[in-house]
């Protein structure tokens, strides 16, 4: 009977540790091929929809659907690369993917968050890439519990992708203080947190010439649709010129990060 207990406990130390090693090395090869995200926003104008490719290797196009483009109504993506190895950015437009708009290579680092801006023209592309150094921190509920009305928030970041329009500030309607102020083109404010309480379901935020003061646009923001998300709200577009398609118009969009 001894020998029984003795045999079946050193099955039990085998087995409990060759579970902590697989642990381990599972650990140690989440190290060396660790992730990052890279949100891509597409406004450039002018260009139709493009298509983006950010991953650790030069693509076929036609791996990457039509209505995968990011233009219109779908300006950006959420892309997670490996950072075990370099990432390549490729942007092509949908209407010809043998002209290539963009095609580069970047060392990511592990863990972090960085944001691809795009704007311009097909002729005079413009990109800003940015790391993330404070992105805010995920908001994790008890899905068994109810949310506090109190905790409900969203996050909010102010984008100027408008090559052609006036530097802004930026208020919320009935408040002279300033959410963003003389905001220049290719510029962003950092992330700040507003409530998105019950009955706080939309924030009326004005956007003005910083220059005069004037009113360029009015926009309400739907809090209550990105409550406990991080949001960049991007104005973009051509500005005061008629003629263009709405895509291309001087507009604001709102652009989700998770």
């Amino acid at each position: 009977m001894k020998t029984i207990f003795k045999v079946i406990r050193f099955f039990l130390i085998f087995f409990w540790g060759l579970f902590l090693y697989s642990c381990q090395k599972e650990k140690v090869l989440q190290a060396e091929a660790g992730l990052a995200r890279v949100n891509v926003i597409n406004a450039v104008v002018t260009g139709g929809n493009a298509k983006v490719n950010v991953s650790a290797k030069k693509i076929n196009w036609s791996s990457i659907r039509d209505n995968q483009a990011l233009g219109g109504s779908t300006l950006n993506k959420m892309f997670i690369v490996p950072t075990d190895q370099s990432t390549v950015f490729q942007v092509v437009p949908l209407s010809d993917t043998t002209n290539m708009w963009y095609n580069q290579v970047a060392q990511l680092s592990e863990g972090k968050v960085y944001t691809w801006y795009l704007s311009g023209t097909p002729t005079d592309l413009k990109t800003v890439f940015q790391e993330e150094s404070n992105f805010p921190d995920y908001v994790i509920r008890d899905a068994g519990k109810p949310t506090p009305s109190a905790d409900s928030i969203v996050n909010i970041r102010f984008v100027n992708l408008s090559s052609s329009g006036p530097k802004l500030d930026i208020n919320i309607l009935n408040n002279t203080a300033l959410e963003a102020n003389d905001l220049g083109y290719q510029q962003f404010t950092d992330f700040k947190t507003y409530p998105a309480r019950t009955g706080m379901n939309t924030i009326t935020f004005q956007i003005r010439n910083s220059a005069d003061n004037s009113l360029v646009a009015t926009y309400t923001f739907s809090a209550s649709s990105y409550r406990f998300k991080s949001v960049a709200v991007v104005v973009m577009g051509v500005y005061n010129t008629p003629g263009l398609s709405a895509l291309d118009n001087f507009r604001i969009v709102v652009v989700p990060y998770q």
